[in-house]
């Protein structure tokens, strides 16, 4: 068998095998919570409150519940909770609680005649566990004030069954400030941001002099650094001290090995001195890091921080948005769910496609090396191994088009595989970071796997997922439309390779290159680069290689810059041997 026939027969059992395990990633659980209904529990609390629900983490109570009658929501309507508490919750349950309390007469609004009152709470459990919030209306004569929560922003009121269009609410928040608002001709609102809703919120609502209807609405918040969060970080921390298990294991082995083969001993020492860690200067490199740090807590708490007002931007880098609290939308999940988003309304796709187009056009796969939380989690990975100066991996070019051949394996199955009844979610490792550090209890797939894979890859390879990663490659496709370039003059350059040793894309062209309209500014962008600046970083010669964007240089290579690295690792060096 040749070598050709060799290199077929194991890209298609790789490319059987990745199949495999996408389809069937949702039957190979890394962690997973128990079910929400059945951990629930529920008491009823009688302290002269006003009604309303609260959590401390998934035990439920309901204060001022003098008098009132609680109910769970089912697909046959509502259950009537005895005596208003439970251990857990009806299996039916669709995570919808309310309670109600007897209309009584009082003067809420100071005018000296009293209304009918009525009193309600309303909590919905599934806040936390979906991509988008599943409302279930109650459609119950005994609770007529009715409001529903389907989305981060905004909130739907109706009356007795019936859209309340153009009414005057008048809500007050847990902080105790007044916000008044009037729906729309379909009963919405998005006066509301969903900082303003974490804390529980009341709504007051008087159709005439004689009515009052008060209802206080209840999410189930993910409150960051409470013993809630603590807990949905759990399997966060067991991929990390997975990885880190696998990390020693592969150092001990290269260790043995490297003793076994006669290697110098210097190879077989964890805090090698072939391996100095350079130390950084303000410039390129720090602005990124910077960048990728801000944008690494936008993605996880940002709409925490600064609300809901960018959330129909879909940016393009894998932010699993089962992360409610990002601040923006990840087009990710749509690219891998499109019959989904064929369903979704004209107006989501209009914002969709453009963002995707703006970002794509703007920056280009510099959203990848400047972006992207995964991305950011590779670079921390790849700095604590220079940290702890373990020798990386070198790849050579058959591993690369190695690498080249998964990720077209990995496009086919993120577009098509949600078309046969799959989920890519349940596969991609982003569904393991920014929801979990949130503090969402996400169930983890395959993708506690992958997401293993990816750190202890990273740790070794710089980037190393990044070259198989399916939005990062339709990221690059509009390369040559985008404003982000990475050029090459190919009079300075003397062809010393050092460029294509530090990419840690393995893009040859950057190298070979050397023909273009302008030979001082020859364009070797391609879809793979993720203008991290390695190369530019790397390169002995003065302005031989550059980045620029809308034609403006961001970066240039230095001969003055690389000596003083290169100075610096040789005078660490005889530090080190005195």
């Amino acid at each position: 068998m040749n070598s050709r026939m060799k290199q077929g027969l194991l890209a298609g059992l790789l490319t059987a095998a990745l199949a495999l395990l996408a389809w069937f990633a949702a039957d190979v659980p890394f962690y997973t919570w128990e079910d929400p209904l059945a951990r629930a529990s529920l008491t009823t609390v009688q302290d002269g409150e006003a009604l309303a629900f609260t959590y401390t983490d998934d035990a439920i109570a309901l204060h001022g519940g003098e008098g009132a009658t609680v109910y769970a929501l089912t697909e046959a309507g509502l259950v009537e909770i005895t005596d208003g508490e439970a251990d857990s919750l009806p299996e039916n349950c669709l995570g919808t609680l309310i309670a109600v309390k007897p209309i009584y007469s009082a003067d809420t609004d100071g005018d000296g005649v009293a209304e009918a009152v009525m009193d309600a709470a309303r909590t919905d459990m599934a806040f936390t566990y979906d991509y988008e919030h599943t409302v279930h209306p109650i459609a119950d004569d005994r609770v007529p004030f009715e409001v529903m929560y389907p989305r981060r922003g905004q909130f739907i009121f109706t009356l007795n069954g019936e859209a309340l269009a153009s009414a005057g609410i008048t809500t007050v928040l847990s902080d105790g400030r007044e916000v008044s608002f009037t729906t729309d001709e379909n009963g919405a609102s998005t006066a509301l941001s969903i900082n303003d809703v974490r804390g529980g919120v009341a709504f007051v609502y008087r159709p005439d002099e004689t009515h009052t209807f008060r209802l206080h609405y209840q999410i189930e918040d993910n409150t960051v650094f409470s013993l809630r969060w603590l807990k949905a970080m759990m399997p966060f921390m067991l991929i990390l001290l997975i990885a880190l298990v696998l990390i020693i294991m592969d150092v001990l082995a290269r260790r043995a090995v490297y003793k076994k083969r006669g290697l110098p001993e210097a190879r077989a020492r964890i805090f090698q001195t072939s391996a100095v860690k350079r130390s950084s200067r303000f410039g390129f490199e720090l602005v990124r890091w910077g960048v990728m740090i801000v944008s690494f807590a936008g993605l996880i708490w940002g709409g925490r921080l600064l609300g809901t007002a960018f959330s129909k931007v879909d940016l393009p880098v894998l932010a699993c948005p089962y992360n409610l609290d990002q601040l923006t939308g990840a087009g990710c999940y749509w690219f891998s769910h499109i019959t989904e988003l064929l369903e979704r309304p004209p107006s989501y796709l209009f914002w969709l496609v453009g963002s995707f187009a703006t970002f794509a056009l703007l920056f280009g796969r510099m959203l990848c090396g400047f972006v992207c939380p995964l991305g950011f989690l590779q670079d921390v990975a790849h700095e604590a191994r220079q940290a702890l100066r373990i020798e990386g991996m070198a790849f050579n070019e058959k591993l690369y088009a190695m690498l080249r051949f998964v990720k077209w394996v990995m496009l086919v199955l993120f577009l098509g595989i949600s078309l046969i009844g799959g989920s890519f979610c349940d596969f991609c490792p982003a569904a393991a970071l920014t929801p979990v550090l949130a503090g969402f209890k996400i169930s983890l797939y395959f993708s506690g796997f992958m997401m293993i894979a990816v750190i202890v890859s990273g740790f070794f390879k710089r980037r190393c997922f990044c070259n198989i990663c399916p939005m990062g490659y339709l990221l690059g496709l509009p390369h040559r439309a985008s404003l982000a370039r990475l050029k090459k003059d190919a009079v300075a350059c003397t062809e010393c390779g050092a460029c294509y040793e530090a990419c840690p894309m393995g893009i040859k062209s950057v190298f070979t290159v050397r023909e273009g309209k302008n030979e001082r500014a020859v364009d070797v962008t391609t879809t793979d680069c993720i203008f991290c600046g390695e190369c530019v970083r790397k390169c002995p010669e003065d302005g031989a290689l550059y980045m620029t964007l809308a034609g403006v240089k961001l970066y240039s290579a230095s001969r003055e810059a690389f000596m003083k690295d290169q100075t610096g690792i040789i005078n660490r060096k005889r530090d080190k041997h005195g």
